[in-house]
């Protein structure tokens, strides 16, 4: 159960959602070329690789949060492969310093991202993967640190094809199926794996990226 349904929805959850609060909300449209897993979304802590540079980080912490996503690729009969999807992430996260805070504890936030992969042939097991860095999570966790978003804060993922939404799935069940739709938006925090320092890492992990349009000069 999030953050957010704990401390500001407790009251109003019935009784026989603690039995099935950690079960994973999955929901699909037919024939969808891209399905998620029964455990979609699995989040971890890594160690950024070396580049060079002298390293260190905010107040020491150089962690970042990985969070991927588990899929099948399905593509139609005519075809061995998924021209292009898209997949987009809430991270939720509460922000203690927004001016617009009620109280001490700050506001809900969804931390959103996106990435467009393609060519993605077929297979039971596809990954999408995305990024938060260590400042990042610093400055959304609580006091309890980083260890929100491992363990309380929800994720919430979309699948597209052919600006379609095709599947979705949430890492922690909620009563509230659109819960997300509350946070606050905030874009840019986020990384691709392109983005950061995880460039080369797994590469035969995960499809190719889109590319962004060239720029006309």
């Amino acid at each position: 159960m999030s953050f957010r349904v704990t401390t500001l929805k407790r009251s109003l959850l019935p009784v026989l959602l603690v039995g099935i609060a950690a079960l994973p909300l999955v929901a699909q449209v037919p024939n969808a070329p891209i399905v998620f897993a029964q455990s979609a979304i699995t989040t971890s802590f890594v160690s950024a690789p070396q580049l060079g540079g002298t390293g260190g980080g905010t107040n020491g912490d150089t962690q970042w949060l990985k969070v991927e996503l588990h899929y099948s690729v399905v593509p139609p009969a005519t075809s061995k492969f998924v021209d292009s999807a898209e997949f987009r992430v809430w991270i939720e996260g509460r922000d203690l310093y927004a001016p617009e805070a009620p109280t001490k504890d700050g506001i809900a936030v969804g931390l959103t991202g996106t990435v467009t992969y393609v060519n993605l042939a077929a297979a039971k097991d596809g990954y999408a993967v995305f990024y938060l860095p260590p400042a990042t999570i610093a400055r959304f966790s609580t006091a309890r640190g980083s260890s929100d978003f491992d363990r309380t804060f929800n994720i919430h993922a979309e699948a597209y094809v052919g600006g379609t939404k095709v599947d979705y799935f949430d890492k922690n069940k909620e009563a509230d199926a659109n819960w997300y739709q509350s946070l606050k938006p905030l874009s840019g925090f986020v990384y691709r794996q392109d983005q950061g320092p995880f460039i080369l890492a797994d590469p035969d992990r995960y499809p190719p990226i889109k590319l962004p349009p060239a720029v006309t000069q």
